[in-house]
């Protein structure tokens, strides 16, 4: 029996549902505006803090090595093992170190009496090296040469006109004025080129306290600019960085923020033509993220100290225009707002056609859906409402989300099965993929993939890394003699004999053919030979018979390799290195570990 309508059923759908959608309209763009321009600058904010950190970490490690330099120089000098007398006898030291540090521009020793020698590294020309001097001619010209053989003087390549007295040269002054500290000299504009550079020097005194001369290391400052202008500097953002004073030193946009002007000076920031950095000086000594406007424009800016030691600061700002942050997003926002407005419209249009078409045909749905004849459908009761299309209504879904929900509920345990075989599939593959199908070790593809990963850990934790290649001693002979079932065999019993004595956290590999790879997180090169000399000296005491060689026995080859991992060298290198001491040891006669570090390494070896 059909219950008399109290409320118009058409009016009950559509007034709250419209009221709701112009409400939820409404928050929804004011939110998302607020929340697009917070996004925007916190995005900002961010993008400035991470780029100035990453310059800020280049300067350093640029300028790291230079203390150290100047104080082992120090040291050396005033021991005797650089020349005072024959200046010309410390160029191979000084070139080793310009090698070992390709950041650096010049490694040089300046005497007293106005002599000087140095390494160079010309700013224009970063891969070449030369020797400067001015003690080869009496008019003190500083001259070129290029090293020789024996990295002493070669050829003369060039000189610069005009006397050069080193007492007059920043670094110089700097040393003399400061004889008891290192000293960073001003930054002074280079001789033969246009670009800039800045040195660290160090006075040295003999025992009684007599001026030996100022040793100094010098970096270029278009090293600087040259990073800073390879960064993405993303949102049209401008880093520059400079010095106490507000002098420039570099800028990643050398086209729109110039660091010297057109006679190769220096600019300040009060002083540049640029409006933008004329206004930054009164506000550089807030250090944390704020903003400012100029000609009507907002800029975020991020300020950074650098600090090098020895008294010596520098400052890097990041700068970020507003308009270039937001107007992506707000038009991203205005888009967004614009297609929600429509669909807003839409579903208010679809409410109103919905209220005037749900009343009729609901009685329609309520009794079609009412012909399901399942046995808990005649035992349903469908309570009493004022709104009779509502409880049909509800009497026909119940019954068919009843239905549905089994039918999902089937298929998501389905799936669920099906998802865990592929997952063990994988794994199996993936295991497969990464085994020595032969030995059962890792093959070389699972070396290559973990020896990175071990790596980037020893070097992100300062650890020693350690790696010993092994080779099988005339494999090739044995598997012609006994044939290449046997030599599996040989494999077999090796891979296994090195499993039982490498510790657990090392990888050990099948790096190719008769050849294994062991590598061996935090260990030095001392503990690595020891451990390749228990494997030696334990596999020939196994005695894996073969009587095509002296010995009779299966032995073993090995390289070790060692090394701190740091920017300056790579796992190929370690690599490198392992595989020319293998070398080194087939070389010496086999059956024996290379480098030699105790006397036991090669006491038992018995030439095969």
């Amino acid at each position: 029996m059909l219950l008399p309508r109290s409320y118009p059923l058409r009016l009950v759908i559509l007034l709250p549902f419209s009221l709701l959608l112009i409400a939820a309209a409404t928050v929804f763009c004011v939110t998302s505006y607020h929340n697009s321009q917070n996004q925007a600058l916190s995005m900002a904010h961010s993008f400035a803090r991470e780029l100035s950190l990453r310059i800020s970490q280049y300067v350093s490690q640029l300028t790291q090595v230079m203390p150290a330099i100047t104080e082992i120089n120090s040291l050396e000098l005033q021991n005797g093992n650089l020349s005072v007398e024959q200046p010309e006898q410390n160029t191979p030291w000084l070139l080793a170190q310009l090698r070992q540090h390709p950041q650096l521009s010049f490694v040089s020793i300046a005497y007293i009496d106005g002599r000087y020698i140095a390494a160079a590294r010309p700013p224009d020309h970063a891969g070449k090296i030369e020797i400067a001097s001015n003690i080869f001619n009496s008019q003190r010209v500083l001259e070129g040469f290029e090293p020789n053989a024996t990295e002493h003087l070669g050829k003369m390549i060039g000189k610069i006109r005009g006397v050069y007295d080193p007492r007059q040269r920043p670094f110089m002054l700097c040393a003399l004025a400061h004889p008891d500290t290192p000293c960073w000299g001003k930054v002074y504009r280079y001789l033969d080129s246009g670009n800039y550079g800045i040195s660290l020097s160090r006075a040295v005194f003999n025992q009684h306290g007599e001026m030996l001369g100022v040793v100094a290391a010098d970096i270029a400052l278009n090293r600087l600019n040259e990073f800073m202008a390879r960064l993405n500097m993303g949102f049209g953002g401008i880093a520059f960085l400079t010095e106490s004073d507000g002098t420039l030193l570099a800028s990643s946009n050398p086209q729109q923020i110039a660091a010297v002007d057109n006679a190769g000076q220096r600019y300040q920031l009060s002083h540049h033509p640029a409006a933008l950095l004329q206004a930054l000086p009164h506000v550089t000594e807030q250090k944390q993220p704020h903003r400012f406007e100029v000609n009507g424009l907002g800029y975020l800016l991020e300020v950074r100290d650098i600090r090098l030691g020895h008294q010596l600061t520098w400052q890097l700002m990041v700068l970020v225009p507003e308009q270039n942050i937001a107007a992506p997003m707000m038009q991203q926002l205005r888009a967004s707002l614009i297609w929600t407005a429509i669909l807003f419209g839409l579903m208010i249009l679809v409410g109103v056609i919905l209220a005037r078409k749900i009343a009729r045909p609901i009685e329609k749905l309520a009794r079609l859906a009412s012909q399901n004849n399942l046995p808990k459908l005649a035992a349903h009761q469908v309570e009493s409402t004022r709104f009779v299309e509502v409880s049909y209504l509800e009497y026909g879904l119940t019954m068919l989300a009843k239905a549905q929900l089994n039918s999902i509920q089937m298929l998501e345990q389905q799936v669920h099965n099906r998802t865990l075989a592929l997952q063990e599939a994988n794994q199996r593959l993936t295991m497969l993929s990464q085994q020595d199908p032969l030995t059962g070790i890792a093959n070389r593809r699972a070396f290559s993939d973990k020896f990175a990963v071990i790596w980037q850990q020893a070097l992100q934790q300062q650890q020693p890394l350690s790696m010993i290649l092994c080779d099988i001693d005339f494999f090739k002979a044995f598997n012609d003699n006994f044939g290449h079932q046997a030599g599996d065999a040989a494999l077999i019993a090796v891979a296994q004999h090195l499993r039982q004595h490498v510790p657990s956290e090392a990888l050990l590999a099948r790096y190719g053919g008769e050849e294994f790879a062991v590598v061996l997180p935090n260990t030095t090169l001392a503990d690595a030979v020891d451990l390749a000399d228990m494997i030696r000296r334990s596999l020939f005491a196994k005695a894996i018979a073969r009587d095509d060689v002296p010995c009779g026995v299966v032995t073993l080859s090995l390289g070790v390799g060692s090394c701190l991992p740091s920017a300056s060298n790579t796992l190929q290198q370690l690599i490198k290195q392992a595989d020319e001491l293998l070398y080194v040891a087939k070389a010496a006669g086999r059956n024996q570990v290379q480098p030699v570090l105790t006397a036991c390494a090669l006491s038992d070896a018995v030439p095969v």
